[in-house]
């Protein structure tokens, strides 16, 4: 028989510390600044996802790509990236799991 309610996620399975950080800003002159600045630390649950080639500047490369859930958050987007033991990862997409406002499960690709 199946339970009626619903399980929640094990919040133990958190134990990754991330930071999100802010795309670089418009400065004098329009271009735009090299840096990213932290925006916020989280708990974080990490998966690796699978290895990828990439054909870059005539050398082989693997990319990593992970599956990253955190509780969800209002201010945190899809044009940020994330750092994780000082790996700066692209966010390929964030969504909200059954759109209940509780967990964010976010597909990230290591940035070369």
């Amino acid at each position: 028989m199946r339970p009626k309610y619903k399980p929640k996620k094990n919040t133990g399975l958190l134990k990754h510390r991330v930071t999100f950080l802010k795309p670089p800003g418009e400065v004098i002159g329009g271009w735009p600044a090299q840096e990213w600045a932290e925006y916020v630390t989280v708990w974080a649950g990490i998966e690796t996802q699978k290895g990828r080639r990439v054909f870059e500047a005539a050398a082989v490369q693997m990319q990593d790509l992970k599956k990253i859930s955190i509780r969800y958050r209002a201010d945190l987007n899809d044009t940020m990236r994330i750092r994780h033991k000082g790996q700066d990862y692209e966010i390929i997409s964030m969504m909200n799991d059954d759109e209940n406002n509780e967990w964010y499960t976010i597909l990230v690709r290591e940035v070369l």
